[in-house]
């Protein structure tokens, strides 16, 4: 009797730890340091086959993207303060809040009916056209163009588009599609493999804008003692980023250029190339190291966003696809997170 009462409280001890160990299962997190593809001249979609394929073994469950969120844009554009007009008023953020503008009065929907009837939408396990569509029109509305864009490329047809707004909204979309963006040839693919039907904002662009609002003479420094920097790109790390670049246009295939990116070496030569000399240029004014500080500030916020995506997503594969500056510093952020196991890109 005695045996069996035993053999019972180790089944249930062995169960419960089962249990507790699926629960305790940590958020993986892969980092994956990219060029900006529509830098590179002569980039195809197809260079990437390779890349996609090794990401598409880790089974994400989620992927992010270096872009602002629609709530970040439209809280800067209500402070009304100018020194953000680099943001609002250029490549981060006019397009995305233009369409969004647009098509809440069109469509007569508001930012925040938006992202509730996202919410309810994308939950949806087997979407129908007409259900995509919709969703293309929420996202536009709370400026995920690349979320958008995800839901034509699934919808795969220009039919269910009917009217002439439609059919100019349809348009827009497959001009951004054809800019060869990171957002589209890597991270949307990538999501269409793993039937994910948001691509997550986690970036934050405003350290620059806080530069020169706190600096004005930080251009001026610049051209005065950044001595330092010049011929910064016949570095040996960028020249080797730009030879596996050429070799990877020439060869069709970018996958050794991707291996580098992502390596310590990369990670360690590209800091010390620009970063770590923030902290030995002098300026008088101090904004070298200011250019520093709010560059890791940026970062911060960054991981804060990416613990956010997190904290919805626990236990889940993430992955974050963002310019290979940053890598470095989302790493050593993310590492000291006890609930966050750092995949490596291998």
């Amino acid at each position: 009797m005695m045996k069996s009462i035993l053999t019972n409280l180790l089944i249930v001890a062995g169960l419960f730890t089962l249990v507790t160990q699926a629960q305790m299962k940590k958020t993986e997190v892969l980092i994956l340091g990219t060029q900006h593809l529509h830098h590179i001249k002569g980039f195809e979609k197809p260079m990437l086959k390779n890349v996609i394929s090794k990401l598409e073994s880790y089974n994400f469950d989620v992927v992010c993207i270096e872009k602002m969120s629609g709530e970040l844009l439209n809280d800067i554009v209500f402070r009304e303060d100018r020194s953000f007009d680099g943001i609002t008023k250029g490549s981060f953020g006019h397009k995305y809040l233009a369409v969004a503008d647009t098509v809440q009065k069109v469509k007569k929907v508001t930012f925040l009916e938006a992202k509730r009837n996202i919410e309810v939408l994308k939950s949806g396990k087997k979407l129908s056209p007409q259900e995509r569509k919709k969703l293309l029109f929420n996202y536009l509305a709370v400026t995920d163009v690349p979320s958008a864009a995800l839901q034509y490329e699934y919808i795969n047809s220009d039919k269910i588009f009917k009217t002439n707004f439609e059919k100019y909204i349809a348009g827009l979309i497959k001009e951004e599609i054809a800019s060869n963006n990171e957002y589209y040839s890597l991270a949307g693919s990538l999501a269409k493999i793993n039937n994910i039907n948001k691509l997550e904002p986690i970036d934050n662009f405003q350290d620059e804008a806080l530069l020169l609002k706190y600096y004005p003479e930080f251009m001026n420094d610049f051209k005065n003692y950044g001595g330092k920097f010049k011929n910064i790109n016949m570095l040996p790390v960028y020249q080797k980023t730009n030879e596996l670049t050429q070799e990877g246009i020439k060869s069709n295939d970018l996958s050794n250029l991707y291996e580098f990116l992502n390596s310590d070496e990369y990670v360690k030569q590209d800091y010390d190339a620009q970063w770590d000399v923030w902290h030995k240029t002098n300026f008088p004014s101090g904004s070298d190291r200011a250019r520093h500080s709010l560059w890791e500030m940026r970062n911060l916020q960054i991981t804060g966003n990416i613990m956010k995506v997190a904290a919805r997503n626990s236990g889940k594969k993430i992955l974050v696809i963002i310019g290979a500056s940053h890598k470095g510093f989302l790493e050593k952020y993310l590492n000291q997170i006890n609930d966050v196991k750092v995949l490596k890109y291998e």
